[in-house]
């Protein structure tokens, strides 16, 4: 009898916590980002023309890693343009990602005509409120 008792008291205990450390977003574990681009790199563009990417980034850790303001800073050389800010810089945000999750956004660039062809890289840092920074430099090859 209270063998049973205290097997049901640990029990309670436990989905206690659980549920205290879901709901008030403690994190366990460390985030950990993975970023990946749709097509791969590099990209291959003709001067006026636009250029699509889908960028995802996906929290590969458990579920309760936590990381925090998520964003994608680009930086394009002189004559790419993102119609989001009519400039060579945009930022992406995907918020909070929680361990398992994983969101997409869509990076257009516009080429200039203006633009000579050649090999160009794009600079994309990954950062976050609680993640170490990544960058990425993908390649764009205007022809």
């Amino acid at each position: 009898m209270r063998k049973g008792l205290i097997l049901i008291i640990v029990v309670f205990l436990t989905i206690g916590i659980f549920f205290t450390l879901a709901f008030l977003k403690i994190p366990l574990g460390e985030p950990r980002l993975r970023t990946e681009f749709y097509p791969p790199p590099p990209w291959q563009v003709r001067p006026g023309d636009s250029l699509e990417v889908s960028i995802g980034v996906s929290n590969d850790a458990w579920l309760l890693a936590w990381a925090k303001d998520v964003r994608l800073i680009v930086f394009m050389p002189e004559g790419f343009t993102s119609p989001r800010t009519g400039t060579n810089e945009c930022e992406l945000n995907f918020f909070t990602l929680h361990g398992g999750d994983g969101l997409g956004n869509v990076l257009t660039i516009k080429i200039s005509n203006d633009v000579k062809p050649g090999n160009y890289a794009i600079t994309v840092k990954v950062a976050g409120e609680n993640v170490p920074e990544q960058i990425y430099t993908p390649q764009v090859i205007v022809s």
